[in-house]
């Protein structure tokens, strides 16, 4: 009799830590260590919990730090060959620059490396990071080769230098980061607040593959009462899994793949609702909810295959 034994997969998760919570790194280690991955995390600042609450404290790593672990540690001494590098939250423009290249070195001489690239700069228009970084993340997505890349809108707003408020608009910004970011193969981005679908109480997550066809797909998702923390990392971990850890199967196409994270992730998020609003009266406003419930939400991390959100609408650019 003969068996096929499947490889762990291992990722290098590059990400803000917190010690209290669920972003960055904590968002991202547990899903992907509870679907099978290997996951070697560094940790790029180390916080009580994320800014999120009224007060945080802790420490940024500086940039020789970072990269004498990567460069000096787990590449050069140990020589890992990893399947994905998952890369987030950079505390400097230099801290930046300086791991990019060595993981844009990494994908070159080794194809069989991805990139999952989230362009961290800030959200709801307010920048997380120092003003250069905008154009240091242009020069990244511009210069080397990246699988995926996951910017919120105001990210993608930054990275093509427009305001996304319709359907045209984000027709025009998908077509501007494709001429400007040619090497990028796929992008997501994870949340868009659109005119057109405002009224049906609806946000949108679109995404384009440019090894597949030239047409945007777009996910509708019903809008839960509340604002989350560290979803968008959820987003990013469970987008490497999906396209990249195989399960068994045959990678699926990005719009297949998106459609499945969207269902475990919006389930997570309405579990984790559910949860923190159990006994109180129905809210009328948006309540922010800090943190994600997702040792609560294991059950739901372990299905597979995870069901779709359906078929996508399509947009040819």
């Amino acid at each position: 009799m003969t068996s096929t034994l499947h490889k762990t997969k291992r990722v290098l998760s590059i990400q803000s830590h917190v010690i209290h919570g669920y972003v960055g790194n904590k968002a991202a280690t547990f899903p992907l260590q509870y679907r099978g991955w290997d996951v070697d995390v560094l940790n790029t600042v180390q916080f009580s919990n994320h800014p999120g609450y009224a007060h945080f404290t802790g420490f940024k790593c500086s940039t020789d730090e970072l990269v004498d672990i990567v460069e000096k540690g787990l590449v050069g001494a140990l020589g890992i060959k990893y399947d994905a590098v998952l890369s987030g939250y950079l505390p400097n423009v230099q801290a930046l620059q300086k791991v990019a290249g060595i993981v844009g070195q990494l994908c070159e001489e080794d194809e069989n490396v991805k990139w999952v690239l989230d362009p961290v700069l800030g959200d709801n228009g307010r920048l997380y990071v120092d003003e250069e970084c905008v154009a240091v993340y242009q020069d990244i997505l511009q210069n080397f080769k990246i699988f995926l890349a996951t910017p919120n809108q105001f990210e993608m707003e930054l990275l093509v230098g427009m305001p996304i408020r319709t359907l045209d608009n984000a027709k025009r910004a998908f077509e501007l980061f494709h001429r400007k970011y040619p090497r990028v193969t796929r992008v997501v981005v994870t949340s868009l607040e659109l005119s057109e679908f405002l009224s049906d109480n609806t946000y949108v997550v679109a995404g384009f593959d440019s090894s597949v066809s030239d047409e945007i797909f777009l996910y509708k998702i019903p809008k839960i009462n509340a604002t989350f923390s560290g979803s968008g990392d959820l987003i990013s971990a469970m987008l490497t899994d999906s396209l990249l850890n195989g399960h068994g199967r045959n990678q699926l196409p990005l719009s297949a793949s998106l459609g499945q994270v969207l269902w475990l992730v919006t389930s997570i998020l309405q579990k984790t609702y559910d949860l923190n609003v159990a006994g109180q009266d129905p809210q009328d406003s948006a309540i922010k909810i800090k943190d994600l419930k997702l040792i609560q939400c294991r059950d739901i991390l372990k299905q597979d295959p995870v069901p779709s959100m359906g078929k996508p609408e399509t947009i040819k650019i």
